[in-house]
């Protein structure tokens, strides 16, 4: 908090004289002197009393006591006053003081302090009284404090050698750990339970209290410091030989902090009683934004042998130079490479939603390698709460959730941040299985880590909650039938299902009526159009997932039908390029795609039946789902509700390049959209004839 003082011009401030006086009671002061100085006599000070006796620890406080005394001498003429050499070229200094933080564990204070001259000196004030002198180096200045439970205001006032007063103020409001609390708060006085069994030990850097950590005595002050160092931010998150285009960046200025409050109780070494982690933003607001924090050990996350962000050990052992995303420790995946931590997530308004421990692994895989990563929470019991218990996404029946993805928007972090999110939205209202996603703010042990999105993540979980079924019965196979998640031989119905559409005419009715006994083609047909309009070049050969339930119930829900459906997800490399580019052609005729990738759909296309239900869907989407009105409002929707946190998040990670190249991509997507129904039609009619 900086504040800059009035000018007052060659008159020594009164206020200045009085502490003077008081501090020279100290000294000696020839007999019958009863003012500090001649100007300053028969004044009265009130606040005498009260002042506190100083001990002076500067030399140049000391040397603006001396002047001080000096020039209310009557026998020593006062020195000719010589008015500064100023350069026309620039501005005359102001004199300022600022607050700039405080350090709770060794008890001090500190601030700035600039202005002219040699002479610097500072007052602190707490609730009106004095509390005393500060050392001041250089342009730091510091002193000790013990806060009490009950203060409400410190004010600082400098001087410099020109007599001006400079003047800082910080009012602090109680802040109780043991009630509810929101993120956003002005500066505050923290007070941490205690015990008369125990001994209360905190940190503030994320770091699990232990019994060597800072014992807690006294409130914590809590305030926007200026100048703390934010040393994760430093870390190099890929090797130095990535590819320059998305090679790890230091942030281009100071990045900012959240307060992050960890204490236990311990007897002796022993931990016992209460603990627990908070985390507050003073004095800070991301607007229309909700917020997490994750708190976690640093080693977890930044150390060599088990860190699961760096490239650590696993890429000195081996970098794999020849593949393009490389090797690394955030390469890794499975129980080994989970780490626990604590999550808290905050809505719009700062009210806290989930505040527990979790498990975190990277989410990703060639992702994985870009500087700023995707994160996968497991809630368990080994950790805390079983599951997310909150209506973290506005529009969704579901209030629950087993695991969340904190997403960095994928290779798209590096252009829109905005590309899946907005294209999975734009999907709603058909009844393909999307992730539910809102942009949010991250911040990891308190330093700001920049936008993500908070997503649902395809598992057996999410199926189970959808659709209220038995998650130890679904089968979710990729690619070309692997399986992903349920038992060894959950994949052979999929693969009789492929063999089955090899070897017989689908363009006979009652084929057809055996395919749709297994997989349903409606959900397919959606699919198909989702991803062809979007043109994703990333698929069909790559991120392709699907699901059945594997023990099949007749006249129950239709999740339950045992039939084959398929999951929409990473369209990172949709919305790209060019608006005219065929991507229907692509899929029906591009020989250099596996054959496994566009059977299905290339073996449909033979049965007049599926083809006129293809086009005639595709014809409803153009004018409805993907009509440029509709994908231009979701677009510049989104676009809208991150902008104000785009400076923030380049400035930080350094990428997308610029605010401008944001804007760039972005409305190159809104162009994309204008066009691309247009061309869509064009390619229809060249596929398959007027219609």
């Amino acid at each position: 908090m900086r504040f800059r003082a009035p000018h007052l011009g060659t008159q020594m401030a009164c206020a200045v004289h009085e502490r003077v006086w008081d501090v020279s009671q100290e000294m000696r002061i020839p007999a019958g002197r009863t003012s500090p100085c001649q100007p300053c006599a028969g004044r009265s000070f009130p606040g005498r009393q009260a002042l506190m006796p100083l001990r002076f620890k500067s030399r140049s406080a000391l040397l603006w006591l001396t002047i001080s005394l000096s020039a209310c001498r009557e026998d020593v003429p006062p020195a000719p006053v010589v008015p500064p050499i100023e350069d026309p070229r620039e501005e005359q200094s102001v004199p300022y003081v600022s607050i700039d933080g405080m350090d709770n564990a060794s008890g001090f204070l500190r601030g700035t302090i600039q202005g002219q001259g040699d002479i610097r000196a500072v007052e602190v004030h707490v609730d009106g009284v004095l509390l005393g002198w500060a050392e001041v180096n250089g342009d730091q200045w510091s002193i000790q404090w013990l806060p009490g439970a009950a203060m409400h205001s410190i004010e600082v006032v400098a001087h410099d050698g020109s007599g001006t007063p400079a003047r800082a103020s910080l009012a602090l409001q109680p802040l109780d750990f043991a009630t509810p609390h929101a993120l956003y708060q002005p500066p505050s006085l923290l007070t941490l339970p205690t015990s008369e069994s125990a001994t209360t030990r905190y940190t503030l850097d994320g770091s699990t209290p232990t019994a060597h950590s800072p014992i807690y005595t006294s409130p914590l002050v809590l305030m926007r410091s200026q100048g703390e160092p934010t040393p994760l931010s430093l870390i190099p998150t890929n090797p130095p030989e990535t590819p320059v285009e998305w090679r790890w960046l230091p942030p281009r200025g100071p990045v900012s902090r959240a307060a992050v409050v960890r204490f236990q109780q311990f007897q002796d070494a022993t931990p016992v009683g209460a603990s627990g982690t908070r985390s507050y933003l003073i004095d800070k607001s991301h607007g229309p934004l909700p917020v997490m924090s994750l708190t976690v050990d640093a080693e977890h996350f930044f150390g060599f042998e088990h860190g699961i962000y760096v490239p650590g050990r696993i890429h000195a052992e081996d970098p794999m130079p020849d593949v393009m995303w490389g090797n690394g420790n955030y390469h890794q995946s499975g129980k080994d490479w989970e780490r626990p931590l604590h999550v808290e997530w905050f809505e719009v308004e700062g009210q806290p939603v989930i505040s527990q421990g979790a498990g975190v692994r990277i989410h990703g895989s060639g992702s994985a390698a870009l500087p700023h990563k995707s994160l996968r929470l497991y809630a368990k019991e080994d950790y805390g709460p079983k599951t997310f218990r909150a209506a973290v996404f506005p529009g969704e029946a579901l209030d629950e959730y087993t695991r969340l993805i904190v997403r960095t928007s994928g290779q798209d972090l590096l252009y829109s941040k905005i590309r899946d999110c907005a294209l999975q939205g734009l999907l709603r209202e058909t009844a393909l299985h999307l992730q539910a996603c809102r942009p949010t703010v991250l911040y990891l042990n308190g330093e700001y880590w920049g936008l993500h999105e908070l997503r649902e993540r395809y598992d057996e979980y999410y199926l189970a909650s959808r659709h209220g079924i038995d998650r130890k019965k679904v089968a979710i196979l990729e690619l070309d039938g692997m399986l992903d998640t349920g038992e060894e031989g959950d994949e052979s119905h999929y693969l009789a299902l492929l063999d089955f559409v090899r070897n017989n005419d689908l363009s006979l009715p009652e084929n057809l009526a055996h395919v749709e006994s297994m997989m349903d083609v409606d959900d397919f047909i959606d699919y198909q159009i989702a991803e062809i309009f979007f043109a994703n070049t990333d698929w069909p050969h790559n991120n392709v997932k699907f699901w059945r339930y594997v023990q099949p119930e007749s006249g129950g829900a239709a999740a339950k039908d045992g039939r084959w459906r398929w999951l929409v997800y990473d369209l990172d490399n949709a919305f790209l390029g060019d608006p005219g580019y065929d991507s229907l052609a692509r899929v029906m005729t591009d020989e250099a795609l596996p054959e496994w990738s566009v059977l299905l759909i290339r073996q449909l296309m033979t049965n007049a039946d599926f083809k006129n239900r293809f086009v005639s869907r595709f014809q409803w989407h153009l004018d409805n789902t993907f009509s440029e009105e509709r994908v231009t409002a979701q677009l510049e929707s989104l676009a809208d509700l991150i902008a104000a946190e785009i400076p923030a998040h380049i400035e930080r990670w350094g990428y997308p390049e610029s605010v401008e190249s944001w804007r760039y991509y972005v409305d190159a997507m809104r162009d994309f959209a204008t066009q691309r129904p247009t061309y869509v039609r064009q390619h229809l009619e060249v596929s398959f004839g007027p219609f």
